[in-house]
């Protein structure tokens, strides 16, 4: 009979602390207590891939900088500003970074050759025809190669 007691006791005292960590956890959300200011959110950093031009006065940007407004360059090919032949005495061009428009994820799954989608030539389900659309002289830039 005692045992029953003891169990009984220790049941009931289990059921106090868990009501406790409860009543605990609720009243830290209605704001009863102080918590620690949340943590600042983290800056993302967006890739990029070079610079843009932007003419922040036009009417006193040079011709030749005003044909590039706009133009992004990649880091290394980016003309220096003021450009050599600016015009300006007081020249307010300045690049901006070019953000990367592609998504970051490789769309194939490691060296997946697709092995099963070729057609071999003189192999059973090649479905080319045979002509070459790619051959020379079909094109009207085909003259800078």
């Amino acid at each position: 009979m005692d045992l029953i007691w003891i169990l009984a006791a220790l049941v009931g005292l289990v059921l106090v602390v868990v009501g406790w960590v409860i009543w605990h956890n609720r009243s830290n959300r209605s704001g009863m207590e102080p918590t620690a200011p949340a943590a600042a959110p983290k800056r993302v950093v967006k890739p990029t891939w070079g610079k843009t031009v932007v003419v922040a006065d036009p009417a006193r940007a040079c011709e030749a900088v005003l044909k590039m407004s706009g133009q992004s360059f990649p880091n290394e090919a980016a003309p220096r500003l003021p450009l050599a032949g600016c015009t300006s005495a007081d020249c307010k061009c300045y690049y901006i970074p070019a953000r990367e428009r592609r998504f970051r994820t490789e769309r194939r799954s490691g060296t997946d050759r697709r092995t099963g989608l070729r057609y071999e030539p003189g192999q059973p389900g090649d479905r080319r025809s045979g002509k070459d659309r790619r051959h020379r002289g079909h094109y009207d830039w085909d003259d800078t190669i």
